[in-house]
């Protein structure tokens, strides 16, 4: 019995296809870390959008929000003294004033509800050669979605293509990501630290680390005691 044969793609299937292979590869964006320690983080907005960004940012960078309102979470936090409030009539101020409100920022976030007044704040800040996003599209500056687990951070985003996407793959790492792995960064910090002393092979070092992360007694030991994981992880070290 002959085989059918293979349907060749539609010219609307090899469209699409060639669409979304050029888009990937000339995806802009690049992930990056930043220490926000002391930089100021200018957010136009104070509705629940600007709420959101400020939440990110104010245990990291000093915010400035600057707005004609606040939420009333946004308001408890200037009032103590979390951030700074800038009471402005976004609609009303001039190119000059924005510019001022943001003189001294490292980034800038226009997060408004009037689409306009977002234009002109990333206009500006490009123009001051300040770092900015706009809320409303991707532009110079993606803020990813975040999942942090102590000392582990994981950024997503999807470039600004599909929202949904992000949303759908940050449920799917969070089912995966439980606290042993903030205990286990823990774990492997001390290690580490100690392996530097007895062994000079970083090869070899890496090694035992690798074997400390792959061994499931050790994980299973992580959520209930913190102690007996850390005798097994120096059992192991002391077998090689």
């Amino acid at each position: 019995m002959s085989t059918p044969p293979l349907q060749s793609k539609s010219q609307d299937e090899s469209q699409i296809e060639s669409k979304a292979e050029s888009k990937a590869e000339s995806n802009p964006y690049l992930p990056l870390m930043i220490d926000f320690t002391d930089k100021i983080v200018v957010i136009f907005g104070g509705g629940a959008v600007g709420e959101r960004k400020v939440k990110r940012f104010a245990e990291k960078a000093l915010v400035t929000v600057v707005s004609s309102s606040l939420t009333p979470d946004l308001q408890e936090m200037e009032k103590d003294d979390s951030i700074l409030f800038i009471e402005k009539d976004l609609s009303k101020l001039t190119d000059g004033e924005i510019f001022d409100c943001m003189s001294d920022a490292f980034l800038v976030i226009a997060a408004t509800s009037d689409s306009e007044v977002n234009r002109r704040i990333v206009s500006m800040a490009k123009t001051a050669g300040v770092l900015v996003n706009d809320t409303e599209k991707a532009d110079e500056v993606i803020i990813p979605s975040l999942i942090e687990r102590g000392g582990l951070q994981i950024a997503i985003s999807s470039g600004g293509d599909s929202p949904a996407v992000t949303k759908y793959a940050r449920m799917k790492i969070v089912g995966a990501i439980d606290n042993n792995f903030e205990q286990m960064i823990l774990l492997q910090n001390e290690m580490r630290e100690y392996l530097k002393t007895i062994i000079s092979d970083q090869k070899k070092r890496q090694k035992i680390l690798w074997e400390i992360m792959n061994d499931e007694e050790i994980w299973d030991l992580l959520s209930t005691d913190f102690e007996k994981a850390r005798e097994k992880a120096m059992k192991l070290s002391s077998d090689f």
